[in-house]
């Protein structure tokens, strides 16, 4: 999935109508396409084939840059 492709698949989700797109953008940036979640990684959405996830690293340094999308990611 590109980067465009994920930012268009969240602001699909209803969860992430309500934050602006540069929101969106941020969290598209650093998340990852995985088959499997690993045991630390934070499913944030999926698609019938691939999960998109974060670590808890990156989540910590979004949520440090972007506070309010604490209650969007957990």
């Amino acid at each position: 999935m590109t980067f465009d492709e994920k930012v268009k698949f969240l602001r699909s989700l209803p969860k992430f109508r309500v934050i602006p797109i540069s929101d969106v953008r941020a969290i598209a940036f650093v998340a990852t396409e995985k088959a499997e979640k690993s045991t630390d990684d934070i499913v944030i959405a999926h698609t019938p084939t691939t999960l998109i996830t974060l670590t808890p690293d990156d989540l910590s340094k979004i949520l440090r840059e972007y506070p309010d999308l604490e209650a969007c990611l957990n």
